[in-house]
């Protein structure tokens, strides 16, 4: 088995990329924690359903919602989200210096 291929976010600003899928009732719960954490940290949300790409569907079938924080794996499954505040503090030295969130 391969590892799973980390994807980026489409959007620039977004610095967490969320990998859903409809139905998934696992990640209808995690998914307002994420927004909320990601307002308060004053960035935004890409949301990807991974069954609309055939490799994110291949890579993560069975991870879903994953969250997904600076180009790293957060969580999957459930988020709690005093530790995605905590994820979201921490900036990567590339965004610090363009000034992104």
């Amino acid at each position: 088995m391969t590892a799973a291929r980390i994807p980026s976010p489409a959007d620039p600003d977004a610095r967490v990329l969320y990998l859903t899928r409809e139905g998934c009732h696992l990640c209808e719960e995690a998914l307002p924690v994420v927004r909320a954490e990601a307002d308060r940290a004053g960035t935004t949300v890409e949301v990807r359903d991974i069954d609309t790409d055939e490799t994110l569907r291949a890579d993560w079938d069975h991870d879903v919602p994953v969250i997904i924080v600076d180009g790293a794996v957060h969580a999957r499954y459930r988020v709690d989200g005093d530790q995605l505040r905590g994820a979201l503090r921490k900036r990567p030295w590339w965004r610090r210096l363009t000034g992104r969130a």
